[in-house]
């Protein structure tokens, strides 16, 4: 089984190929159509335009075997919206990202950290379907249906589960 984790930055995950800026993720990807299983990226499309990242999710797409999955993990602007509670607020300001406001909460997520675009559920669910993916589910943090992809994100070891649970959106789209 041959497995891609794009954008992997620290979480090196054990059997599989992890690249982080090595592969220019808005360049065509360096394989060939239908011999990748597993895609993973995490936190990395939105440090791209959306255009930019549909044209990753069809090279996705094309990397793919038939059945082959895709596990696309962005922050949402709409879970933070909704779900931010005074413990991520604070966080947030201790962490000298912003006062421990909503407004800034959101501020946050689309100014800082080089983002280039906002995700919501919806948007990443569009854009995959786009590329032509189907049954495009929605995951949390460490949940798949498939064992291979339980427990592979790594961003939630970074900023908390708590906040992760927060403001990430996954969504696993099949080929």
């Amino acid at each position: 089984m041959r497995k891609l984790n794009l954008g992997c930055g620290g979480n090196i995950l054990q059997g599989w190929e992890n690249h982080d800026i090595d592969i220019d993720i808005t360049k065509p990807l360096p394989y060939e159509d239908n011999t990748i299983d597993l895609i993973f990226a995490e936190h990395v499309v939105e440090h791209t335009d959306s255009p930019t990242a549909l044209r990753f999710f069809d090279e996705c797409f094309r990397i793919l075997k038939k059945g082959g999955v895709a596990r696309i993990a962005v922050p949402s602007v709409s879970r933070i919206f909704l779900y931010a509670d005074k413990e991520y607020l604070e966080w947030l300001c201790k962490s000298g990202l912003g006062q421990p406001t909503m407004n800034s909460a959101i501020r946050n997520i689309v100014l800082n950290h080089g983002h280039k675009s906002c995700w919501t559920g919806e948007i990443l669910h569009a854009l995959l379907f786009a590329a032509g993916f189907e049954n495009i589910e929605p995951h949390f943090a460490g949940h798949s249906l498939r064992h291979e992809l339980n427990d592979i994100e790594g961003h939630g070891k970074v900023i908390g589960d708590h906040n992760n649970k927060i403001e990430t959106i996954i969504m696993e789209a099949v080929k």
